[in-house]
């Protein structure tokens, strides 16, 4: 292991113990081992997301834990408090990531526990710059791309593409204003409601289509991002309604 990197100890609810170092600025968490780098298993009960439970990431202002809009919640214990993660957390040296693992035949539960471990206790950068964000206004039925001071409305979305936006902005407002993954199967389904099948390679071209009227660059797609193999997170902040 490298000492000066943070890493997570790992404890499972039937004693497994494991470390993992934090090598990239994210690691996804869950049950199922093609879609997750950090994989909680076993999971009998299936109570871990199958897909993205959580996601431990890093960014200008330090690492935080972020709730993936899992069922069974995440947790986080600091000293003797333990919170709802809505949305997400900052993580500190010593916070405990606490996942439901298993229930016994009486009802107790019992935690996957994630010790995040900060040797060199990260600091954040001073006076970063704000970097441009979507805003979706629901009173006006409008998106909005902020640029610093610059305010521009984008124009003649397609209905499809309209629907896709409602949908993965209202999925963040439930996840307290951050973004959620959204798996390519409730897309489709966001998009073209019950009729049949619609293909994840439509999919994939409404999403090229709209990155070409929404990113400052769509080569490099800031605001709608692709989720390897699970769906796509679209980065918005709240506007009206």
């Amino acid at each position: 292991m490298n000492p000066h990197l943070p890493f997570l100890e790992v404890r499972g609810p039937d004693g497994q113990e494991l470390t993992v170092e934090l090598t990239q600025e994210r690691l996804t968490i869950g049950r199922l081992r093609d879609f997750n780098d950090l994989v909680l298993e076993p999971d009998p009960q299936q109570l871990v997301t199958r897909k993205v439970h959580c996601i431990i990431e890093r960014d200008a202002a330090g690492w935080w834990v972020v709730d993936n809009a899992s069922v069974n919640r995440t947790f986080l214990k600091r000293g003797q408090s333990v919170e709802v993660v809505e949305g997400r957390l900052p993580l500190t040296e010593g916070n405990v990531i606490r996942i439901l693992g298993r229930l016994t035949e009486t009802g107790e539960p019992i935690y996957w526990e994630l010790t995040f471990r900060d040797p060199e206790r990260t600091r954040p950068v001073v006076s970063v710059p704000r970097p441009a964000y979507l805003e979706y206004d629901w009173i006006q039925a409008k998106l909005f791309r902020i640029d610093g001071p610059k305010r521009e409305e984008i124009r003649n979305l397609r209905p499809q593409e309209h629907k896709l936006i409602r949908y993965m902005d209202q999925r963040n407002r439930s996840n307290d204003n951050v973004p959620v993954m959204c798996t390519y199967e409730e897309l489709i389904a966001a998009v073209w409601g019950e009729e049949a099948f619609h293909t994840q390679d439509e999919l994939n071209h409404l999403v090229w289509e709209l990155r070409q009227r929404i990113e400052l660059d769509p080569k490099e797609p800031r605001f709608l991002q692709t989720e390897r193999g699970l769906g796509y997170r679209l980065e918005t902040r709240p506007g009206a309604g």
